[in-house]
């Protein structure tokens, strides 16, 4: 039986279906840098499950985490620069949560991820019609 909050949650998730990949909760920063859309999560666990499930609409996903024991930890507050293979920036964005979604034209990226001023750099081919995701993680 679903009760109230169980279809809530299902209305919920299938708006997100009907609208992506422009899908964004409350908690949920959607916007973009010239011609590139992204939508960073916020720090909700309802957050997360609705830009996870909205993920596989864009091209390119990057998931954050902070290595913690007994299991990976959410870092809040990274800083993401992406550039195109001449160097360009092509998107600046702050993520409050553990995922960005970047809906970027195909083409050669480095992405670069700050969280506690430590950078962590990835080369990225991003082809058109495919889904790529890009994992950080952050020693303590």
């Amino acid at each position: 039986m679903i009760n109230s909050s169980s279809f809530g949650i299902l209305l919920f998730t299938a708006a997100l279906a009907a609208a992506a990949p422009a899908a964004a909760t409350k908690d949920t920063a959607k916007k973009s840098e010239g011609a590139v859309a992204y939508l960073a999560s916020g720090k909700s666990k309802d957050d997360t499950a609705a830009m996870r499930h909205v993920a596989r609409y864009y091209p390119l996903v990057l998931e954050f985490a902070r290595k913690a024991a007994p299991r990976p930890q959410q870092p809040a507050d990274i800083d993401v620069m992406i550039k195109d293979r001449s160097g360009k920036l092509v998107l600046r964005a702050k993520a409050e949560g553990d995922l960005l979604l970047a809906n970027l034209p195909a083409g050669e990226y480095a992405v670069s991820a700050t969280y506690n001023g430590v950078a962590i750099l990835q080369n990225v081919a991003v082809e058109e019609g495919k889904h790529r995701k890009l994992n950080f993680e952050w020693k303590n």
